[in-house]
């Protein structure tokens, strides 16, 4: 209790801003029409509440303006003046209109505010969320507020008794309603009713632009809705487009250089093996995703783990009742081989209680080719090729239930189940040249079946309209693993044959339980704490077989069982606070941890217990309002742990000279990260950054003993890396839109005396042609130069890609075509050079494919709002390596 008490004591901090979104982009054509209209095209579009009372823009007030592509300030300064009208934006979406006949808002004075509270409601007297509300007095607007997802709203004004007051309230989709009241008598708040639209005026046109790139304090968001990215593309493609971001051929996601990141979505980490997160990934829809928000040094209230940062997909949420689905199906072709799946969602909502379900399956058959040659000092000479075949099929469901049980509190449970049956056969073809050369086959055949099931129960209660409230999460996770791998081979020395088989099966047990407290307070401050809890049990077993005069006999010094369990307690704090152009974040995170290892079979223990802290800080300054001009800083630490399979002390032999070990050393590695960016003229942003990270964790290839070569994850000194980032999009035509990003890094890796570095830049460019009602048509290209990863070094790549998307039955239906690696030009090769052996790799995978999509959207009633069914066990999940 007392290193708690200890670790809560030290947690103080400061706060982010989020930047204005003045600077999206629309186009507007009309002919006389109402400004009220124009005003509620706005907001569906861009995402602003607008607030206004009758008398300060009535429905007679007309407007005819004709423009392309500018600002909502442009906008604004251009029909606004005319009609004796101005605007000022209370937060970075709540716009208030006031008028110069009228008087300017009042800009405060010293009375002693009283706060008033309400209530909006539908006409099935369910709380309106997020709908605008003016407070206005002798027709002048005297404040605003928004309600919140159960409908209450709150004003604070020095209100004088026996004056009249009226509340001006709007939201989209409803009729707008000023209500009126004299005070002290405010009980015409308590329960305002908004009756639905029913008429919609279509001779307004309004078109947005979102840019696809928006930069927050600390954070850069890619708008996925309404972008080219938004129809038929899968959630691994949408990362694969994304500024800032690369996704390697076996899946794994980095965020500009090469440190591991960690995957979220709806706030819920995905933890999983990289490789199944890919494939998971690929069943997740890009008409599901709302935006994907990229954390590169993410805040305290986030788990330390990440040292390359997060990667947050956020996905669409909707508020009415009814149901609401999808069904999509998919074919693709991979040279010779097919891939296909299928994958349906509902989601219903009755009154207080909120359904939820999803399920995909997928099957996949692919062939690789893979060549590795190795040059040892002794002039000695291993050359082997590889024909690989992959028959892997994949099921994942999730269920989930929310209930309100009042107002302000929520309950929710979540299940969620993968299988896989993933299958892989190799032939390779050896051929060694040394003092004993010699040629063989060997067959391997790699048979896993992973699954994983997950149990979350959450609570939430709000406290204020403001947005305070506490949150409490409960998580379950039981996953297991069989794997085998059997192997033979044939060389023209006899004592060089073998047949042996590896099993490798693991299971794990995952407990955690978190709370989160959040404080809002006015003048733009608040306060954050929280404190979470988890445990681990991990269980492992390698049990090597040998195949010796027609019996299996058990191989003792290749053979091992290692129990890993892992107690983790965590606590954070943070305030942040927003002046004028000024905003500030400050927070510091604790993470203290006890782990223990038991190797049973080696008679082997270790126990490690250390405390460590991780301080972050984010400035932001506005250097021009109108124009979204800012400048930001930030500085973070954070960790990453080795996974539970790493910790494991097996050795797998692959053939007579490729073996990966495992290291019950292991070390997490510690990131300093420093950035310093800018946004600029046109959504053009530019970034530089500076990351040092200590006890780096990469995987070593090094020869030993008899040519063999040793792979196995080990802790570098350091690594350094620093570069830069710029990202601009370009509008060429009206049907033609680009997006263009670079980025450089040098990244260095030292290991006692062994060094290795390189710089390396990225350029991604991403084209949209849009021929109304004929096809879209979206075209991307990626370089990436020569890498390194750990001592290896990583060949430049080169991809270009190419879809052609059409609707159908009113939107709903889409049909996709897609060819990836148009030219055929990706490829996986690297070379090593360490202790005077040279190793050159290279596999090339079916990367050139054809596919077909085809979604139907359906609803029936009126949309909702799915309830989150938040995790706890983040960062612990995503070790356990299935």
């Amino acid at each position: 209790m007392k290193r708690y008490l200890q670790m809560i004591a030290v947690l103080m901090v400061f706060s982010y801003f989020n930047v204005a979104a003045q600077n999206r982009k629309l186009s507007v054509s009309a002919s006389k029409q109402p400004l009220t209209r124009i005003l509620e095209q706005i907001e569906q579009s861009c995402g602003y509440q607008i607030v206004y009372s009758n008398e300060v823009v009535p429905d007679t007030m007309l407007v005819t303006i004709n423009v392309q592509r500018i600002s909502v300030a442009e906008l604004m300064a251009k029909i606004l003046p005319e009609k004796q009208l101005f605007y000022k934006m209370m937060s970075d979406n709540l716009m208030v209109i006031g008028s110069t006949r009228i008087g300017k808002l009042p800009a405060g004075g010293a009375e002693k505010k009283i706060y008033l509270s309400g209530r909006v409601l539908d006409q099935k007297k369910n709380g309106l969320p997020f709908a605008s509300l003016g407070l206005m007095q002798d027709h002048a607007y005297v404040g605003g507020s928004i309600s919140d997802e159960n409908g209450y709203f709150q004003f604070s004004y020095a209100f004088k008794d026996q004056l009249k007051y009226s509340v001006k309230v709007s939201s989209v989709g409803y009729q707008s309603l000023a209500v009126d009241f004299i005070y002290p008598d405010t009980s015409a708040l308590r329960n305002i009713l908004l009756k639905e639209e029913q008429n919609t005026l279509k001779t307004v046109s309004i078109t947005t632009a979102r840019p696809l790139i928006e930069r927050k304090t600390d954070r850069y968001i890619v708008n996925v809705e309404g972008s080219a990215l938004a129809d038929g593309n899968t959630g691994l493609e949408v990362l694969q487009k994304s500024p800032g971001v690369w996704v390697s051929g076996d899946g794994s996601i980095k965020i500009r250089g090469n440190q591991s990141v960690m995957v979220m979505i709806n706030d819920v980490v995905q933890r999983m093996s990289e490789s199944d997160l890919a494939e998971y990934l690929r069943t997740l829809r890009s008409e599901d995703i709302s935006k994907i928000e990229i954390i590169s040094s993410p805040p305290s209230e986030f788990e330390a783990a990440g040292s390359g940062g997060i990667i947050h997909i956020v996905l669409k949420k909707t508020r009415k009742d009814g149901l609401l689905g999808s069904a999509s199906a998919q074919y693709r072709q991979q040279v010779e081989r097919p891939a296909y799946g299928a994958s349906t969602s509902l989601n219903y909502k009755v009154k207080n209680l909120y359904l939820s379900g999803s399920l995909s399956a997928g099957k996949d058959e692919s062939e690789y080719i893979a060549t590795n040659r190795i040059s040892y000092p002794n002039q000695d000479y291993y050359s082997s090729n590889t024909d690989r075949y992959n028959n892997n099929g994949r099921l994942m469901y999730r269920l989930g239930l929310a209930y309100d049980l009042s107002a302000n509190q929520s309950i929710g449970i979540q299940s969620i189940q993968t299988l896989g049956k993933l299958n892989q056969y190799f032939d390779t073809y050896i051929d060694f040249t040394g003092m004993q050369s010699l040629t063989g086959v060997a067959r391997s055949e790699w048979f896993r079946k992973p699954s994983l099931n997950g149990t979350t129960v959450n609570y939430s209660l709000k406290t204020d309209s403001l947005g305070s409230g506490l949150k409490i999460i409960a998580d379950y996770v039981y996953s297991t693993k069989t794997e085998r791998n059997d192997f033979s081979s044939v060389y023209t020395l006899a004592e060089k044959n073998s047949v042996y088989r590896n099993n490798t099966p693991n299971t794990t047990n995952l407990y955690s339980v978190q709370t989160d407290y959040t404080k809002i307070l006015r003048k733009a401050f608040s306060f954050k704490t929280g404190l979470k809890f988890a445990a681990t049990k991990r269980d492992n077993e390698v049990l090597n077989e040998n195949y010796i005069d027609g019996t299996w006999q058990i191989n003792t010094n290749l053979s091992n069982r290692f129990i890993y369990k892992e107690y983790l307690s965590m606590a954070y704090a943070s305030l942040e606070k927003s002046w004028d152009k000024l905003s500030i974040k400050a927070g510091l995170r604790a993470e203290h941890t006890t782990m223990n290892g038991n190797s049973v079979t080696g008679n082997e223990q270790f126990e490690r217990n250390y405390l460590s802290f991780f301080p972050s800080v984010f400035l932001s300054r506005k250097l021009n309002i109108e124009k979204n001009h800012v400048v930001y800083f930030s500085y973070s630490r954070r960790l990453q742990r080795p996974s539970f399979a790493d910790l494991n002390p097996y050795r797998l032999q692959f053939d007579n000279y490729l073996t990966q070990l495992g290291n019950a050393n292991l070390l997490p590695e510690y990131t300093h990260k420093l950035e310093l960016g800018t946004m600029l003229w046109k959504g053009i942003s530019a970034e530089v950054y500076y990351s040092l990270t200590t006890d780096k964790i990469a995987q070593l290839a090094s020869p030993v003993a008899n040519n063999i070569i040793e792979y196995q994850r080990r802790n570098f000194n350091s690594s350094n890396e620093y570069g830069f980032s710029l990202n601009a999009p370009v509008k060429f035509l009206k049907w033609w839109s680009a997006n263009n990003s670079f980025s450089a890094y040098n990244l260095r890796y030292a290991l006692d005396d062994y060094r290795i570095r390189q710089t390396t830049f990225y350029a991604r460019s991403q084209h949209n042609f849009l021929f109304k009602n004929i096809v879209d048509v979206d075209l991307s290209f990626d370089y990436r130069s020569p890498y390194v990863s750990a001592n290896s070094n990583v060949a430049e790549v080169f991809i270009a890609d190419m879809g052609m998307s059409r609707r159908f039955v009113n939107k709903s239906l889409l049909l996709r075509v897609y060819v990836s690696d148009l030219f055929n030009t990706f490829r996986e090769k690297d070379y090593t050079e360490y202790a005077g052996t040279r190793i050159d790799f290279y596999q090339k995978r079916p990367t050139r494919t054809f596919s077909l999509t085809l979604t139907y959207n359906f609803s029936s009633g009126k949309k909702f709002s799915n309830k989150k069914i938040e995790q706890s066990n983040e960062e612990e999940k995503n070790r356990i390596g299935n």
